[in-house]
């Protein structure tokens, strides 16, 4: 229907554009939420636990600004029409950006805030934004598909997980519908799915999976290759989710759920022991430590062995302690080209026979598969814990065990053949190896004060293991927090001991909280500023569970990171300072409770006189006053919308006027008589009833000003539908 000026045809057009924008509005907002969600999942799931973020606050953020944008823009599009105005958002979204950022808290709701409006210019200018929705909402079902039967996302633990399913149901049954049928008579209207989206929201998610083993023997080695190329190309060029490398910086992290490793073995996940106290059966979970990047480490085992040997320590006493266990291990989402392994591997094998180095030349795929023999070791047992406190390697006068002699000792204790772990070269050589000092104790970046930290902590401790175990008792001290922070310096990570000591002098004396990453920075580099061997491992930390499983399945937030010690005349020992996991002593086997009672009491003084931890030379980041930051900046941002309206209006005016002085004469007639209905409308107007005649308008205004108002209404028609 053509508009006629005047006429209330003009009126009804009006209405229909708005009503027809409103529909397309609603549909290219379900469509963004959809987008947003889905293409942040995939983000994360590329970079990993290394990006902290709340899915639901940011998708929410995100599609709130989209429709203040989108409200704006009708504001700026009744003040002037242009093809820039979606431009003029970008005024007060730089302006929110500025203000957010400056706050680490609200850093993602800034990141929100550029996004959607960047999003929101690009489907205004966008050619063939219907056919995008159209074609794009059916993209959008398979990659939500695969990510939820694939990676384990949306599975509708969470709001947004169903919020997205029925934006998608929305928009796919709209498609469908338009596909098929096209825009023909008797069509549904898109708010007749949006009422069917209401009713979805009470039909509950279920979180058990749907059985598509016969569609994943079909398209499963597709999937699975998708999957890895998508994590190469977006995500770390060497990591996945969960596990990482030491390049992490301490920067804030996300748990995650995600599967990483399924274990199998054969031994019982957890020990049995009989209470002192109570003489009752007791279980106690077996806790297992994977090292990755590692592989076999034949200097710990020559170290141990002889430590063993020199404490005169035989395969009885040895059962107290140690046992060689097997364990299989398979990759599931994991990408990587590290061996991951049980700490203390003494053999590993896969498909291919047995694997010599730590880390492979090529990437590991999903099914991937290792098998791992290992020395288990309770290093909380309570009769290991005296002789690495009192080591007799150093009292004594003796040759290091020749491959012979330590052959023959490794077969007593343990009924393992040395030659299947190390030739008697590389005996040998670990025997002769002398870098340890050098390799592991540089002291690159450690600050004066933790130096001095680290004489205090241990200044009464008359062993290693003792100044060792009272650096491990004082870091637990400190508050767990995933919302952490790394080093001064943003580039610090913990690839170099420069970049450890930074993360740890910020940890110990500023922010004063953290994670495993900033435990075992501290750790190692104050244990090396007092001159002790330290280094770090990375891998996971896995709790058994009590019960007897046919496989166990390692997730992504058993991720973990932990510090070992070199301790001379007894080999490498794992701590554990990270204040959110228990130390080996409260997860030991109780086969033996037997400890000297006074080297129990040296431990207790030495825990007593730790001193405190030290004030904050800066005070930390708080957020008290929130709520008044947040009011200031929405009154800001308020402020600059009205003045960006006031300036839009100003420069209408200011326009209009310009486009009258140089208009011809029957334009000037055309402005007049809009200009005065508009008028006219708004004093006197407000039961009128458009009938399209524009003498309706006369009797509206005041007496004296009718015959004015009927001369211009006059020479308006005229003009319309006279011939000359």
């Amino acid at each position: 229907m053509n508009a006629i000026p005047g006429l209330s045809s003009e009126k009804i057009l009006v209405r229909e554009r708005i009503a027809a924008s409103f529909a397309v509005e609603k549909k290219l907002h379900l469509f963004v939420f959809a987008l947003i969600t889905i293409c942040l999942e995939i983000f994360l799931l590329a970079k990993g636990d290394s990006y902290d973020i709340n899915r639901g606050s940011f998708v929410l953020a995100f599609i709130l600004l989209f429709f203040l944008y989108a409200v704006l823009e009708f504001i700026f599009h009744g003040i002037v029409e242009n093809k820039a105005v979606p431009l003029f958002s970008l005024i007060p979204a730089v302006l929110m950006f500025f203000l957010l950022k400056v706050n680490d808290k609200w850093s993602n709701i800034a990141i929100a805030v550029i996004i959607a409006v960047a999003v929101r210019i690009i489907f205004d200018y966008m050619p063939i934004r219907d056919k995008v929705i159209l074609f794009g909402s059916i993209i959008l079902d398979g990659v939500a598909l695969y990510l939820r039967m694939y990676w384990t996302s949306f599975w509708g633990d969470k709001l947004l997980d169903k919020l997205l399913f029925i934006a998608l149901a929305v928009l796919t049954l709209s498609a469908i519908q338009q596909i098929i049928w096209g825009r023909k008579e008797g069509e549904f209207p898109f708010h007749y799915f949006l009422l069917l989206g209401c009713f979805l929201l009470f039909i509950p998610m279920n979180r058990d999976p749907i059985d598509w083993s016969r569609i994943e023997g079909v398209f499963g080695n597709a999937a699975d290759a998708t999957a890895y190329y998508l994590c190469s190309v977006i995500g770390d060029s060497e990591y996945t989710v969960g596990y990482g490398s030491f390049n992490a910086t301490g920067g804030r992290i996300s748990n995650s759920d995600k599967l990483q490793l399924v274990l199998e073995s054969v031994e019982r996940p957890y020990f049995v022991y009989t209470d002192s106290e109570t003489g009752k059966k007791m279980k106690m979970r077996r806790v297992l430590y994977l090292a990755g990047g590692k592989g076999v480490d034949g200097k710990a085992l020559v170290d141990w062995l002889q430590f063993l040997k020199d404490n005169g320590i035989n395969k009885e006493a040895a059962e107290v302690f140690s046992q060689i266990s097997k364990l299989d291990v398979e990759y599931v989402y994991l990408d990587t080209a590290d061996e991951i392994a049980p700490a203390g591997a003494l053999v590993l094998t896969n498909q291919d026979g047995s694997i010599e180095k730590g880390r492979s030349d090529d990437r590991h795929r999903k099914g991937y598969k290792l098998k791992a023999k290992y020395l288990d070791i309770d290093y909380g047992s309570p009769v290991l814990v005296e002789l690495f406190q009192n080591p007799k390697g150093e009292l004594v006068d003796r040759e290091p065990m020749s491959y012979q002699e330590a052959s023959e000792y490794f077969l007593n204790l343990y009924n393992q053949a040395l030659s299947d772990v190390m030739t008697a070269s590389e005996y040998d050589e670990y025997v002769n190896q002398t870098d340890i000092y050098q390799t592991y104790g540089d002291t690159d970046g450690v600050t004066d004060r933790m130096e001095k930290l680290a004489s205090e902590i241990t200044a009464k401790a008359d062993n290693d293991y003792l100044r060792a175990k009272l650096i491990e008792i004082y870091l637990r001290q400190y508050t767990y927090s995933t919302k952490a922070v790394g080093g001064h310096n943003p580039d610090s990570d913990m690839s170099t001991p420069k970049g450890m000591a930074d993360i740890a002098d910020r940890f110990l004396f500023e922010t004063e909280s953290g994670y495993c990453v900033h435990y075992t920075s501290s750790m190692v580099m104050l244990l090396r500023s007092i001159g002790i061997p330290a280094r770090p491992v990375i891998g996971y930390r896995y709790n058994f569970p009590f019960e007897i499983q046919e496989n166990y399945v390692v997730e992504a937030n058993c991720a973990h990171v932990w510090p070992e010690v070199y301790i001379q005349n007894v080999g490498w020992i794992p701590f554990e300072p990270t204040s959110a996991y228990s130390t080996a002593a409260e997860y030991n086997w109780h086969r033996s409770e037997t400890i000297d009672p006074e080297t129990e009491s040296e431990i207790q003084l030495e825990m007593r006189d730790l001193p405190v931890i030290p004030e904050a030379d800066e005070v930390q980041e708080t957020y008290q006053n929130e709520g008044l930051q947040l009011l200031k900046i929405v009154g800001i941002v308020i402020l600059s919308i009205i003045l960006l309206i006031l300036i839009i209006l100003g420069v209408a005016a200011l326009t209009r006027r310009i486009i009258y002085r140089l208009a011809s004469p029957e334009k000037k007639i055309k402005m007049d008589v809009a200009m005065t209905k508009a008028t006219l409308i708004k004093k006197y107007g407000n039961d009128f009833n458009d009938r399209g005649l524009l003498s309706d308008y006369v009797k509206l205004a005041p007496e004296e000003e009718q015959e004015d108002i009927k001369k211009l209404f006059e020479a308006y028609y005229k003009i319309v539908y006279g011939s000359n």
